[in-house]
């Protein structure tokens, strides 16, 4: 899990989830609404994948909130096809 704090107030957070092998699914990626467009997402991120290529994990997958796709497509992250919902990452 990867947190953001603004002194001592929990502004934003994502996690990852991995079978330690081969799959990673990021999750509950989220900034409070009045610290978005800042980077702390984007910081958020870099550090969950940073994580999964440290661990040499190939795939990492993500399913994001309907609109979000730009974001997480400047990160590297590919749209699939709709009967393949979700987006990915492989190294």
């Amino acid at each position: 899990m990867v947190a953001a704090y603004d002194g001592g107030r929990l502004v934003g957070s994502g996690r990852i989830v991995s079978d330690g092998v081969f799959h990673g699914l990021i999750v509950d990626v989220i900034v409070l609404p009045e610290y978005q467009g800042k980077g702390i997402g984007t910081a958020i991120m870099e550090r969950l994948i940073e994580c999964s290529r440290a661990q040499r994990i190939r795939d990492v997958e993500l399913f994001c909130a309907k609109g979000k796709a730009a974001f997480y497509e400047r990160l590297g992250f590919r749209a699939r096809p709709a009967d393949a919902p979700g987006m990915d990452l492989r190294d």
